[in-house]
């Protein structure tokens, strides 16, 4: 069959009308919820950035100001500019209202001169831009240490930068051959990097000639690694060869101590901060299910919500019931494990599961944000200040909202 040039023109037609389609409704979906706002937040902060971000960590402590009616909360993005401009890792800040902060009560005890905290998108004017440090690269992964004293930030040349926030000391780690979106702080002097290059590094923050330890067992780009700091010598992690895998550090790299084959490529795990055995994981099948290690085989629990793939997944420190995942699908879902044990059925993709599904929503579906236009690339949990939240997208927006 020969393809003609009006074939093809009729082709790129329906390509830019469906775009347009999909356009409007991401547009019509916007609307709504910024007409539903003041009903659903307590606070929320929307600023446009130059470029999008592909990391947002905030930093763990706050201040007051003078006069008692807000505090200052701190957090650092990455830069992603394509190459069209430098990149850089930037430290911001942004006042909220005193009154999310959990010590508020003690600090001004005359509760009726504060503002209550706003219910609607607020002035961008309280963001600033306080330090920042030029790249080579654009900025994959952030990571904070456990003492909030040193960042780490992987970049997509592959080389991942420690950061001392105290005296601006910028220590360089080179290993990996290719870019990574893995990282996570292994204690306060140690960190674990992975990469497309599929392999994963445990480093010591005062060796970085050379890794301390490897781990070559999975077969594809390492997406993504998590433990709980209370056990600090087992990891896991996830990988494009659709491997959870989890690994002992006191034990030789070629072989994780728990190798479980999934159906579909898994983007992201978090092992839960308090409980050891149970973790969560995300990827390509659109749903976040919940394990305990000790059956790692069938999920705990499966969570839908989501209409793509998921992009990210954590649990919310000061709530450990709680926990969030985002997606490509431009939506933050928030689920509460308290309902856990509440009936629910899966939908399992017919006409008539879908009909079902439409009716009977998961239980554990508390919250969905849908502040973004374009994919969520990034979200965090403030480690101090109660469900703060703040997200980066492919969108240019950084929002942070409570």
């Amino acid at each position: 069959m020969t393809i003609t040039q009006k074939d093809l023109a009729v082709a790129e037609r329906e390509i830019v009308e469906e775009h347009q389609l999909k356009e409007k409704v991401v547009n019509e979906e916007f609307k709504i919820w910024k007409k539903t706002v003041p009903l659903l937040y307590d606070t929320i902060h929307t600023y446009v950035l130059d470029y999008p971000s592909l990391a947002i960590k905030w930093l763990p402590d706050y201040t007051y100001s003078d006069n008692k009616n807000s505090v200052n909360v701190k957090f650092l993005i990455g830069t992603n500019t394509s190459h069209n401009s430098s990149n850089y890792l930037k430290l911001g800040s942004v006042n909220i209202p005193s009154t999310l902060a959990p010590d508020f009560s003690t600090v001004n005890p005359d509760v009726d001169s504060i503002t209550v905290p706003s219910s609607v998108i607020e002035d961008t004017s309280d963001f600033r831009i306080l330090s920042k440090w030029k790249q080579t690269s654009e900025i994959n992964k952030l990571d904070i240490s456990p003492n909030g004293k040193k960042v780490l930030s992987f970049n997509s040349d592959g080389v991942v930068h420690s950061y001392d926030l105290e005296n601006n000391d910028v220590i360089d780690y080179k290993y990996h051959k290719s870019e990574g979106y893995a990282l996570t702080w292994f204690g306060n002097d140690s960190f674990i990097s992975g990469s497309n290059d599929s392999q994963i590094a445990l480093w010591s923050l005062d060796k970085p000639s050379t890794p301390i330890q490897l781990f070559k067992s999975h077969n594809g780009a390492v997406n993504d690694i998590s433990y709980n700091p209370n056990f600090v010598s087992i990891f896991g992690s996830v990988s494009d060869d659709s491997s959870t895998q989890f690994h002992d550090s006191r034990a030789s790299g070629d072989n994780p101590v728990i190798k479980q084959e999934n159906q579909h490529i898994q983007m992201a795990i978090s092992v839960h901060p308090e409980i050891e055995t149970l973790y969560a994981t995300g990827g390509k099948d659109n749903v976040v299910s919940l394990y305990d290690i000790r059956n790692y085989k069938i999920p705990l629990r499966k969570f839908f919500g989501h209409n793509d793939s998921v992009a990210g997944i954590k649990w919310d420190v000061e709530d450990p019931r709680t926990l969030i995942s985002w997606s490509l699908d431009k939506r933050i879902i928030t689920w509460d494990l308290k309902d856990l044990e509440e009936e629910y059925a899966y939908p399992d993709g017919n006409e008539n599961s879908r009909r079902r599904a439409a009716v009977k929503i998961d239980p554990c579906l508390r919250f969905i944000h849908g502040g973004h236009t374009n994919r969520v690339n990034d979200f965090d949990v403030h480690p101090k200040i109660r469900s703060l939240y703040a997200s980066v997208g492919d969108d240019n927006l950084l929002e942070v909202w409570k």
